[in-house]
């Protein structure tokens, strides 16, 4: 992977989690403390327009990263060792939730782990925002267990299941587990489709992008007009989504040139983890901050606090895994060197033996 496609890759990656953590302060800190106004609404039509850019894009260029194990199978042990580190990862935090769960009991926080019950359903069926290090955990799995079935029909697949799955009742129990099923395809784009991606990044035709954003607003349209919880619906979602990933590669491929967007969202891109699972614990540590609610009293706060929030989250969530990887609970953020290199010993032995 070249140095210009590194530098796309993890840009769109830093994008895509910021826009995650933006997100999930409005909903969960900024909307329920928040005193009303125009603020609140403009935030969350902003963040809603997001939707269609920051998981359509960050699965495809999670599926962009892992293409060349994941097309290799399990022959390749490095595939083995990211399908158990992902599992893995999901487990100790999941585990973490629980815990926590136990100390802070307000009912206002989101997606406590309630019961040993709920702890072990969400082994299985995920109910927090650990859905996306299950969802890629599963896609390795099952991706790389398919990897003689022709690309084209995986994708055919995925995408019948993912506009299918608009159909389906949405209750709150369910909806995360939809979302797992509705993304699989653009992890899949990335993996089969990387080639495509590729040569997205290299696009400098200013018609071409023009035709990208026109199709977008014009599926956007579309969308805008259906009938929620339809076949139709989804799948016009789906090619809206499509549409917004492509747009989205083009323009950071460009900004990228622009060094201090590169330095910065790179650099975010780099360290995802350790913001995608700190970020629950610190929207708690925002929600439950009595300065928190009375700092969004004053107007100048209160118009920012959803991007001073991102900020203030990723800057914590980056300091503390900085302090954790020192020591012995680094473990929190990788799977443990025994188990590691057993796996890719085991890798080793298989080359030696051919």
């Amino acid at each position: 992977m070249s140095a210009t496609r590194l530098a796309w890759v993890d840009a769109a990656r830093g994008i895509c989690v910021l826009l995650v953590v933006l997100l999930h302060v409005r909903i969960f800190v900024y909307e329920p403390l928040a005193p009303p106004s125009n603020g609140v609404a403009v935030w969350t039509q902003l963040t809603e327009f997001f939707g269609a850019f920051r998981l359509p894009l960050l699965f495809a260029v999670s599926g962009f990263v892992a293409s060349r194990r994941v097309r290799a199978g399990w022959s390749d042990r490095r595939t083995v060792l990211r399908a158990v580190s992902l599992s893995w990862l999901y487990v100790v935090w999941l585990t973490v939730y629980a815990v926590l769960s136990i100390v802070v009991i307000d009912p206002g926080v989101p997606f406590r782990v309630m019961t040993p019950l709920h702890y072990l359903e969400q082994l299985f069926v995920p109910d927090s925002m650990l859905w996306f290090i299950f969802a890629l955990a599963a896609y390795v799995v099952v991706l790389s267990s398919l990897n003689r079935v022709p690309p084209a029909a995986i994708l055919g697949v995925l995408a019948v299941l993912a506009i299918a799955s608009g159909a389906l009742p949405v209750t709150r129990d369910e909806a995360l587990w939809l979302h797992v099923v509705y993304y699989a395809v653009f992890f899949a784009v990335g993996v089969y489709g990387s080639s495509v991606l590729t040569y997205l990044a290299g696009v400098r035709s200013a018609f071409a992008l023009a035709l990208g954003v026109a199709s977008f607003v014009a599926f956007e349209l579309m969308w805008q007009q259906s009938v929620e919880g339809t076949v139709l619906e989804t799948g016009l979602r789906l090619l809206r989504d499509g549409a917004a990933v492509a747009v989205s590669i083009v323009l950071i491929s460009l900004l990228v040139r622009w060094r201090p967007f590169d330095r910065v969202a790179s650099a975010v891109g780099r360290r995802t983890l350790p913001i995608f699972v700190l970020q629950l614990p610190l929207i708690w540590t925002l929600f439950l901050l009595p300065p928190v609610e009375w700092s969004l009293e004053f107007a100048p706060v209160r118009y920012l606090a959803p991007v001073l929030g991102t900020a203030l989250i990723v800057l914590a969530a980056l300091g503390i895994h900085r302090l954790i990887v020192r020591g012995p609970a680094r473990v929190l953020f990788a799977l443990p060197e025994a188990w590691r290199t057993r796996i890719l010993h085991g890798a080793a032995r298989g080359v030696l033996g051919r």
